[in-house]
């Protein structure tokens, strides 16, 4: 049915949800070209339920009577916001509409009315969160994270509004925001800040790992590091205080070789280190810095187990002209004794990827050795293990993560690390070399990747580092993981 355009009015709630109906001229244009395809939907009072922007883009062009739909609607509040469901709205909108929806299931809660979803009178079953999720499009957990942030950091919806930060990476950031009110922070006697938590399960020290001295003789089990690259980037420390500076590699080398003659102290005679390390040219000549470094580490008495390959699927764009691209680093296992330390290579078998619906002695197949006769024995079976597969020395599907730890700069952020590597890296080096309840030392603790799956997998974490902001990026991650 068609009525005349003055007689409408726009419902109150309208404006105080919706920021704004928008331009209109491409929808004028339309209408003015096709018609009005979809009637403006009304109560029987004739205030508009939906279809306010088609309303106003019909006045502006000059129509006098437009067509309607009139629906008896048993909670026009609702409706309104039900009937929105499918609009591109802003954060700002969701949280409107929200909160509006909570105050109205309260109110008919205590008055003994359903909750029922505008035209539609069937009563929404769960919870208050899970029924305003239905009505407005949008899941529990968006709902969840927007209240988190209007409540905790409200001065940041309009950048989500704007676009320039998403609901994840803001709540993410506003969580840690909350975590750094839980962090002591005091001045120690070498003018650097020792970072402390009440929990037993892990240690951050604001401190070289030159001289681990709070740490016994033998108390740690496995050490997975990564020490910083060598006059490649910045990690906001002087010449005189971080380990990649220096001003030749001689140099470097020395204070790696540094820390890694106290890891020796420090590491069980049963435990296990592993080091990953990039290498660097120089005056375009690479300078084999992981080999020379594994090479002083034979001298010294430390028993090299594998060189694992790690593969980057997102390397660091180079630009080079005569030489291949660089997609890779070292990982070196390193045990303190020949034969006598921890090694569970159960605890990492992968799973067979069976052509035989799972069915692992469905695979067995004849080795291909040579005998003494110089041929193939191919009379004896091989029998796979029922745990799974032993992993090679080949790691190809870690991915490399941001630089960036959190939202940015475009949110204020002024933590940032520029080589955080992956935390699933440390996760097969710390189970088979380890135990629950062990100690895992990170002596160039950065992001606090290595903690962070220590945690997780049950062992308790030590680590240094002397950029005090990179310490409290690793309290974040690390509370995260145990509160």
């Amino acid at each position: 049915m068609q009525t005349d355009i003055l007689s409408l009015k726009p419902h109150p709630l309208n404006n105080k949800i919706y920021s704004t109906n928008g331009n209109t001229e491409d929808l004028e244009a339309s209408i003015q070209e096709n018609g009005l395809l979809d009637p403006i939907i009304i109560s029987k009072d004739n205030t508009i339920i939906s279809g306010h922007r088609r309303w106003n883009a019909c006045k502006n062009i000059g129509l006098e009577n437009v067509d309607v739909r009139v629906e008896d609607f048993q909670d026009e509040t609702i409706a309104l916001v039900e009937l929105n469901r499918y609009r591109n709205k802003k954060a700002s909108e969701l949280l409107a509409e929200i909160f509006l929806l909570e105050k109205e299931y309260k109110k008919k809660t205590k008055l003994g009315r359903p909750f029922t979803n505008g035209a539609n009178t069937s009563t929404i079953k769960g919870k208050v969160r899970d029924r305003i999720s239905k009505l407005i499009g949008v899941s529990n957990s968006k709902i969840q994270r927007l209240i988190y942030i209007h409540k905790n950091w409200p001065e940041v919806i309009s950048l989500i509004d704007e676009g320039k930060a998403t609901v994840n990476h803001v709540y993410t950031e506003a969580k840690r925001r909350e975590i750094y009110k839980k962090i002591q922070v005091k001045p120690s006697s070498n003018n650097h800040t020792e970072i402390i938590n009440t929990s037993n399960q892990y240690k951050i020290y604001n401190k070289s790992s030159m001289h681990m001295d709070e740490l016994d003789d033998g108390c740690v089990q496995t050490i997975m590091t990564s020490p910083p690259y060598f006059n490649q980037r910045s990690y906001g420390l002087t010449h005189n205080e971080s380990i990649g500076l220096e001003d030749s590699v001689d140099e470097y080398i020395d204070n790696i070789m540094a820390v890694i003659k106290e890891c020796y102290r420090v590491l069980s005679p049963q435990g296990s280190l592993f080091l990953n390390i990039g290498d660097k040219y120089r005056k375009g000549s690479l300078q084999s810095l992981p080999h020379r470094i594994c090479i002083k580490m034979l001298d010294d008495g430390w028993f090299q187990r594998n060189l694992l390959i790690w593969k980057k699927t997102n390397a660091k764009p180079e630009s080079m002209k005569n030489r291949w691209g660089t997609s890779h680093e070292f990982i070196f296992f390193f045990t303190k004794q020949r034969r006598d330390y921890y090694f569970n290579i159960d605890a990492i078998r992968e799973e067979y990827k069976s052509s035989n619906n799972g069915n692992y002695l469905a695979d067995v197949r004849a080795p291909r050795h040579h005998n003494t006769n110089g041929d193939f024995n191919i009379n004896t079976p091989v029998f796979p293990n029922p745990i799974g597969k032993a992993p090679v020395d080949f790691l190809d599907v870690l991915e490399l993560p941001k630089a960036s730890y959190g939202v940015g700069k475009d949110l204020g952020m002024d933590i940032e690390h520029g080589a955080i590597y992956p935390t699933e890296l440390c996760k097969n080096p710390i189970k088979s070399t380890s135990k629950e309840g062990d100690l895992i030392l990170d002596p160039f603790c950065g992001s606090g990747s290595t903690g962070e799956m220590a945690l997780k997998l049950g062992r308790r974490f030590v680590g240094y580092e002397l950029n005090p902001q990179f310490c409290k990026l690793s309290e974040v991650r690390l509370l995260n993981k145990i509160d």
